[in-house]
């Protein structure tokens, strides 16, 4: 079981996101962190970095997911099991239907505290600096070192 926490947040006409993987233990297998060209409110970036996470997990082949991210509102949609006709609700389908149809994933979704989610969100952060993709594995980058250590210490 693989556990992905995804974050994002918007900065003008861009969103920043920011993944990062754990196994059952909370061993760090990787991530990704991001900028998108794209003008969009808060909990659609949030939509979009879940998008991120799927591709991320299809290319480390992993089927066994759970996703967390600290956005009640999107966590709620993503769970409800009644139709939602909005354009919201409609981009959420397909991200179900796609999950469901073309990746044989076993996955759910929950909510996590603000607090449990910081290492996504400084990849945010990161991201939005740095003002690129980068995915990373269990050699990452020095400063992605720094997020994990002082997330592991607190």
């Amino acid at each position: 079981m693989v556990k992905i926490n995804f974050d994002a947040n918007t900065n003008g006409r861009k969103i920043c996101f920011g993944i990062v993987a754990r196994d059952h233990e909370g061993f760090v297998l990787g991530g990704r962190a991001g900028v998108l060209e794209k003008k969009v409110q808060a909990e659609c970036a949030k939509l979009h970095a879940l998008e991120e996470s799927i591709i991320f997990a299809q290319t480390k082949s992993w089927t066994k997911l759970i996703f967390e991210s600290d956005c009640v509102g999107l966590i709620n949609r993503l769970n409800k099991t009644k139709i939602d006709y909005s354009t919201m609700g409609h981009c959420i389908k397909d991200i179900i239907n796609k999950l469901k149809q073309c990746c044989n994933f076993r996955f759910s979704f929950v909510w996590t505290p603000r607090g449990c989610n910081k290492v996504a969100d400084s990849l945010c952060n990161w991201a939005n600096v740095q003002n690129c993709i980068t995915d990373f594995d269990m050699n990452y980058p020095s400063e992605i070192h720094d997020f994990i250590l002082r997330d592991v210490i607190k």
